[in-house]
């Protein structure tokens, strides 16, 4: 006598829930027959699709491709839909590996940001950096996350702002020398594929921990210290985020880069 299962039966057996075989035979992926009293009765046919089913779903088989392949169940289409899978199992392994190297940037950025010298003037000589840019003055951050946005469109797959520490703006050069430090001419992500570039050349650098409202004694030091060491500003002066409220809530947490562009003044 064939064998049947009733549907708390086969549930208990296969560790899924009532509602979930219900809602397979909704889909026509099984077709339990029904006892005079109207209870499911599950055949040994159900059985084996159940077990097709969850195998495939473990896979993340669409259902409505489950149930074409079940209504064409043959070596053929086995094959085939096998294939199928392993293409879109490659595609997803090559998206999560590309977030993996996302997160390692991330993490390397922090490691940056937290390792640097600070209140410490250094040249540093950096090679042309593609950036997309946007060159629209500005003067708080809350002016300035809206641009970052509006940057995020060159490419949305691949720039992020979380973890991002080659976000920054440019700095008004003439006005930060006549005192005005918080004066912006627009903002910038570091970007190989860029269609603005920053300038190849040795840079005066210094970097703090903090809100970028030190900018008023910082940068009119950084200014002075170019003088000192022999510098001519050439500019542009930039200011990076290396660590920002996307890091941190605490500003004190906050690590912020200013980068001027220096040449070595003429000798006498």
């Amino acid at each position: 006598m064939p064998r049947f299962y009733r549907i708390g039966e086969l549930a208990r057996l296969y560790g899924v829930s009532p509602d979930l075989l219900r809602y397979y035979e909704e889909q026509d992926l099984l077709r339990p027959q029904r006892t005079e009293n109207g209870y499911r009765a599950y055949s040994i046919e159900d059985v084996w699709r159940l077990n097709v089913i969850r195998d495939l779903r473990t896979l993340d088989v669409p259902v409505e491709t489950i149930r074409a392949y079940l209504q064409d169940h043959s070596a053929a289409t086995t094959r085939q839909l096998l294939h199928d899978e392993l293409e879109l199992l490659d595609a997803r392994i090559r998206r999560l590996q590309a977030l993996r190297r996302t997160v390692c940037q991330r993490m390397d950025s922090c490691q940056r940001a937290y390792s640097l010298p600070l209140d410490t003037c250094f040249v540093q000589k950096f090679p042309a950096r593609r950036c997309h840019a946007l060159h629209q003055a500005y003067r708080t951050d809350a002016e300035m996350d809206p641009l970052i946005q509006q940057l995020r469109r060159f490419d949305p797959d691949h720039l992020y702002v979380w973890g991002n520490d080659g976000i920054g703006s440019y700095l008004d050069l003439n006005a930060a020398g006549q005192g005005d430090c918080q004066r912006y001419t627009g903002v910038f992500i570091l970007h190989p594929r860029g269609e603005s570039t920053l300038p190849r050349g040795e840079y005066l650098c210094l970097a703090y921990r903090g809100p970028n409202s030190q900018n008023a004694e910082l940068v009119p030091r950084l200014l002075a210290e170019a003088g000192r060491q022999g510098y001519t500003p050439q500019g542009p002066l930039l200011e990076f985020l290396l660590a920002d409220i996307h890091i941190s809530g605490d500003d004190a947490d906050h690590v912020t880069e200013l980068q001027l562009r220096v040449r070595p003044r003429p000798e006498p």
